[in-house]
Parts: structure tokens; C-alpha cells; sequence
């Protein structure tokens, strides 16, 4: 076909019924995104339960196409709704569009600008210090939990900026067991509206059900959350505080008008669900590269705080957090010489991005050096996204990683237990080790 004549049919896919698709990416994202494009080409439909249907994409110029959307066509905030609004709320960055994202964007984007950094830094890194020194020594370990109870630390002390101890152990009991059971009901949202919301109303009444105790965690987490906001409103000119809360506090839109407890609450759940979780699988892939490539980890004992970036970019790259970032069609949109309805769903695939060797030079190799160049290619490089709606928090996503991979080396001599990489499974939403990054460690 040549490359400028658009058809009325839609991509090329599997034949598979959708339940078997959707359980194949469920269980090898990874595997199945790259035999899609190995038989159907760049851009290919799959069937996915609950969804009309869904066009993955795996080049940079398609993407930056899917990207663009968001000026029209695309809605990235209704295609992540169903699945995350219960938990982050309705004024959450993640699930709005047009003006309303626009406003909650300009809120939020202050809280994380770089004359912030340093003093993050600081916290991170005495964090992770604090918690490294703590793991054993001479037997097997899992990191990634380790790494889900640092981000969460800096969750609860960068963040939210929680001082009162009590405070701090609820919420460090609450988050994790809320996040698990907004995970296992996340089927639901494959169902269509009607149905979900009458099983919902259901399964809440009933007591132990996933939906009941989700409920009851989501209150108790709601409560510390509001007092939390409501204490902080009332101490904000006194308390001297630095964290992101204060600074969401102290913000103000083109009119002079402050953010709701209902839009601070619904931010400060965004910033954990999209911080917490994403960021400890993110450094749990770090160390699981790092302990199979050991000249990269000789070099970061080398103090050079560029190729620790690096090496946070190259980890992203050859293991991103996510598959996709869909946006759903209000109208038909003409995409790689195929035509794709209103209604169904598009996304760039990243990890099929992030192995395209012409953008990526050996792209099963781990290089952190690939970012030191000023010939690395930006547009094809989205482990956040693209667009207007790249995400937020990109910047504190990489300081936290670069102010935890040192501390823990600092401590601890690190090796795997196995050989062999470990397999991607989604694991609370993200593409995470397989067996949670396990490694030896021994003390410095």
C-alpha cells in the first residue's frame, strides 16, 4: 500500500476471541504486543473484553500521531476512567479531559519544578539509606517490596508531608492493603457500565466481598486524608513545610482561586497511585538490571551523577512500567493507512517502541551510555507518555531513582540469584519482575 493512501478498514489483527486475547495480554504483555507486530506489521487491532476495540502502534511517528490527539480527537483521561476513577477520584489528572484537566495540570505541574529538587533529593535519599541498612544479608530477598515500602515513605514524608507517627503507621498500613484491593477488583471494569455498576451496588453489601473491603479502605484512607488537608489549611502560614501538600496548598489558578479538599484529596491519591506504585517497580528493574551487568555497576561507584541518569533512562527503556497509554476516539481518526472508528481505542506500545533497532541501536543491549549522546531519539523514548499529557511527575520519578540506586549501593553488595533476567508479569497494574527482582546481598 503506499504510505499516504488511507483505506475504510480497520488494522490487521489476531483472529482469537477476545477473552483469549485479553488473557494472553494479561499474562505476557510483552510477548504478545511483539508477536502482534512480527505477524500484523506497526499498527495492529487486538480484541480486549469490554472494549470496542483497541490499536496498538510501534513506531515513534505513529505514536507522536496518537499523542496529538489529545488537541482533538483522543481522550486519554475517559479511556483510563473506568479502571482508576473509583480510587483516585473524579477531579484526578488521570481521568480528566479538556478544561478541566487543563486546570488540575497547572495546580499540580509547580509542585514538581526542579528548585524543588535538591530538597526532594535529600529526603529520598535518607530515606532509602534508613531502609537499606535494615534488609538481610546471606539469603535470597525479593526488592521489589523493599522498593514498594520506600516509595511509599516517600510517598507519606515527601508527599504528603505526614509528621504525627501514629498518622504516618495507619496510613503506611492503609495505602499498601487499598492499592492490592483496588487491583484485584479492577476486573469489574472490563464489564459494560450497567452490569458493573449493578454487580458494584451489590458486592459492597456484601461483607468480606473485594468491592466491600475496597469500600472500607477507601473510607479509612479518605478520613486521615481529609483531617490530614483540613490540619495543614489551618498551619500552612505557620508550619514552614516544604512537601508537595504545601505547595499544592499555596497554589493558585489565572483567577486567584485555591484547589477544593475534594480536588486536593483527589491529587494527592493521583500522585500515589502514579508515584508509588510505578516508581518501586521502576527500581526494582534497576537493580535487576544492574546485578546482570556488572561493569554498568562498577561505573555508577564512580560518582557520575550524568550516567546514574543514564542508567535510570536505559532501565525505563528496556523495561518500561507500562504497555501502553491509550486514548479513546470521539471521532474516526485516519491512522497508518488504516481507519480507526469513534469509540475505539488507540496506543502507542512502548515496549515494542523501545526495541525498534532504528531508533535503538542493539536494542536488547543494556547501554546506558545510549543516553549520554546527544543522538538518542527522544520522540521514540516514552516510559511517561508524550504529548501534552507526558506525565507530571517524570522529573521526581527519575530524582527518586537516582537518589535511591546510590544509597543502597552505598550499604550493600548486591548479586542475583539467578542468572537468567528475570520475566516480565503485571503485577498491581505494572510490567514488574517476575519474581520481584531477587537478589544476595552482603554489606559493605
Amino acid at each position: 500500500m503506499p504510505p499516504h493512501t488511507v483505506t475504510t478498514t480497520t488494522p490487521p489483527g489476531p483472529h482469537l476471541p477476545a477473552v483469549a486475547q485479553t488473557a494472553a495480554l494479561l499474562h505476557d504483555p510483552v510477548g504478545f504486543l511483539h508477536r502482534c507486530r512480527h505477524r500484523h506489521g506497526d499498527v495492529f487491532t487486538t480484541r480486549v473484553v469490554g472494549v470496542p476495540g483497541l490499536v496498538y502502534v510501534g513506531t515513534a511517528e505513529l505514536a507522536r500521531r496518537v499523542f496529538a490527539t489529545d488537541r482533538d480527537v483522543g481522550r486519554a483521561g475517559e479511556a483510563r476512567r473506568d479502571f482508576l476513577e473509583s480510587l483516585v477520584g473524579p477531579r484526578s489528572l488521570l481521568c480528566l479531559d479538556g478544561e478541566a484537566w487543563t486546570r488540575q495540570r497547572r495546580f499540580l505541574g509547580p509542585a514538581f519544578h526542579s528548585r524543588h529538587a535538591q530538597r526532594y533529593r535529600e529526603q529520598m535519599a535518607a530515606i532509602a539509606a534508613d531502609h537499606a541498612c535494615r534488609w538481610p544479608l546471606d539469603k535470597p530477598f525479593a526488592l521489589r517490596p523493599r522498593m514498594q515500602a520506600i516509595t511509599l515513605e516517600v510517598i507519606l514524608r515527601v508527599v504528603l508531608g505526614v509528621r504525627d507517627s501514629d498518622r504516618v503507621e495507619r496510613l503506611r498500613t492503609l495505602l499498601p492493603r487499598l492499592l492490592a484491593a483496588s487491583d484485584s477488583g479492577g476486573l469489574l471494569a472490563l464489564l459494560p457500565t450497567p452490569a458493573r455498576g449493578r454487580l458494584e451496588r451489590a458486592l459492597v453489601r456484601l461483607p468480606g466481598s473485594p468491592v466491600a473491603r475496597f469500600s472500607a479502605l477507601l473510607a479509612a484512607t479518605d478520613e486521615i486524608l481529609y483531617d490530614e488537608i483540613a490540619r495543614r489549611r489551618a498551619a500552612r502560614d505557620r508550619d514552614g513545610a516544604t512537601d508537595v501538600l504545601s505547595t499544592l496548598l499555596a497554589a493558585r489558578d489565572e483567577h486567584g482561586s485555591e484547589m477544593s479538599d475534594a480536588e486536593l484529596r483527589d491529587g494527592l491519591m493521583t500522585l500515589l497511585v502514579a508515584g508509588h506504585e510505578t516508581t518501586a517497580t521502576a527500581l526494582a528493574w534497576a537493580f535487576e538490571r544492574l546485578v546482570r551487568h556488572p561493569d554498568v555497576l562498577a561505573r555508577i561507584g564512580d560518582g557520575d551523577g550524568r550516567y546514574l541518569d543514564a542508567v535510570a533512562r536505559e532501565t525505563l527503556r528496556t523495561r518500561p512500567v507500562f504497555a501502553e497509554m491509550p486514548r479513546v476516539l470521539v471521532e474516526p481518526l485516519e491512522l497508518g493507512g488504516y481507519r480507526i472508528p469513534a469509540g475505539w481505542y488507540v496506543s502507542p506500545a512502548a515496549p515494542l517502541l523501545h526495541d525498534d533497532p532504528h531508533e535503538f541501536p542493539a536494542p536488547h543491549a543494556f547501554r546506558p551510555e545510549r543516553f549520554l549522546a546527544d543522538t538518542f531519539s527522544t520522540q521514540a523514548w516514552i516510559p511517561f507518555g508524550g504529548g501534552r499529557r507526558h506525565c507530571t511527575g517524570s522529573q521526581f520519578a527519575l530524582l527518586e531513582m537516582t537518589a535511591v540506586i546510590p544509597q543502597v549501593l552505598a550499604h550493600l553488595r548486591l548479586r542475583p540469584t539467578d542468572p537468567a533476567p528475570e520475566k516480565v508479569r503485571i503485577r498491581n497494574g505494572t510490567l514488574a519482575p517476575a519474581r520481584g527482582a531477587r537478589v544476595l546481598a552482603q554489606a559493605r
